[in-house]
């Protein structure tokens, strides 16, 4: 992804579909988590920083059904951002003028990302980073299985 143009288009769809915008977040920060410098440098080169802070006011996010949530892969994706090596001053600069980002930059925000489609399938819903067998239907009796009294042992 950091070879093509991705960061630009990503911007774009995200401004013509605000109802796809938490999917679209979630997608950057998953992809500034894996330090790509390129990638990096395309937000810096499309202005992407500037778009998500005005996201992480509420501006455009109106309509979609989480806002937290979106707000919460924002600051994740930004924090990303900011660590590169090679652009993260450049990033830590655009984020240190902002108002709002100082709002959001100390704040633990897993706790408001729910699930996505794709959540669940290593850990149970609503358990935050413990594997679990998933979520089985089976409900299980209070009441202890009768005793076999017919066991071979007493031969």
């Amino acid at each position: 992804m950091a070879s093509l143009e991705t960061i630009g288009p990503l911007m774009a769809g995200m401004k013509s579909r605000a109802d796809m915008a938490g999917l679209a977040s979630e997608a950057l920060n998953r992809m500034f988590q894996k330090e790509q410098t390129e990638l990096v440098a395309q937000a810096l080169r499309v202005e992407l920083v500037p778009y998500l802070l005005k996201l992480l006011e509420g501006i455009g996010l109106e309509t979609l059904e989480n806002p937290s949530a979106t707000k919460a892969q924002i600051v994740k994706a930004l924090k990303s951002m900011s660590r590169s090596l090679q652009y993260g001053e450049q990033v830590n600069e655009i984020l240190a003028r902002s108002s709002v980002w100082s709002a959001f930059k100390d704040q633990k925000h897993d706790l408001f990302i729910s699930e996505s489609q794709t959540a669940g399938y290593l850990t149970g819903p609503g358990v935050a980073g413990y594997l679990t067998a998933g979520t089985g239907t089976t409900v299980l009796s209070s009441v202890p299985p009768p005793v076999d009294n017919d066991s071979g042992d007493q031969g």
